[in-house]
């Protein structure tokens, strides 16, 4: 048997995550942000659970920068947007992963630089000015050194970089990314019978890609990322994250 005293008073402090980035850091951001001519939006959950696709799409509409996002961001910006090169890294898109290679400038929303969209951490964006924005400080520096982070929720910090940037010179980075939809879009054989990935992008026309999918993990997990695209937040619902 065993007896127990609750008589007395129990305080756990908890987590407190910072809502804001500084001033210091958000004017550092928009500083580096200006002198960028081929920049990247790279889009994690985190920018999801903020609740900051509004921002998102705002952003990347007044910077005229291209988003790409990660498996579980997806939704977080409409892959239907022409800013839009869909998801990253392994099992993403041939544009999105060669405007990664190409970017001079890759600001990461609420993402994890995870093994599975960085492949070899020291070639990952070499020469690329990198910016980490996450609401988990610890997340800071644990894969990618930053150039700058700033800790706090996605959805405020993007409301507060908004007035302190303006339209970049991208335009001739923009129509590189249109070639290379052009010639590297998504395919998939058309030979040995009906294909996953070809069923998967009728669906998508089917329902004029507005269907809540759920999947389970797998090689049809990716196929399905890839050819049903997702335009609104918390309509891709799918395993991830612990590998």
């Amino acid at each position: 048997e065993c007896k127990t005293d609750f008589t007395d008073e129990f305080h756990l402090p908890g987590y407190a995550p910072p809502a804001r980035g500084s001033a210091e850091d958000l004017e550092k951001a928009a500083q580096l942000i200006s002198s960028s001519r081929k920049p990247l939006l790279y889009v994690g959950a985190g920018a999801i659970i903020s609740q900051a696709s509004r921002q998102v799409i705002g952003f990347a509409e007044k910077l005229q920068a291209p988003v790409t996002t990660t498996l579980l961001g997806k939704g977080a910006f409409p892959e239907n947007h022409p800013l839009s090169v869909g998801m990253l890294g392994m099992h993403g898109t041939a544009y999105a992963n060669k405007t990664v290679v190409d970017c001079d400038l890759i600001m990461a929303i609420g993402a994890r630089w995870d093994d599975r969209i960085t492949g070899k951490v020291s070639e990952f964006c070499r020469d690329a000015i990198k910016i980490h924005i996450d609401i988990d400080p610890a997340e800071f520096g644990k894969i990618i050194d930053p150039d700058l982070s700033i800790a706090g929720d996605a959805k405020l910090i993007l409301e507060d970089l908004m007035p302190l940037v303006d339209k970049l010179d991208s335009q001739s980075w923009l129509k590189q990314i249109d070639r290379w939809k052009n010639k590297y879009p998504l395919k998939f054989p058309k030979r040995g019978g009906l294909r996953a990935q070809q069923i998967l992008k009728e669906l998508d026309r089917l329902t004029e890609s507005q269907a809540i999918i759920t999947t389970d993990v797998g090689q049809h997990q990716m196929w399905t990322a890839q050819f049903c695209k997702t335009n609104e937040e918390r309509k891709w619902l799918s395993s991830g994250g612990a590998g």
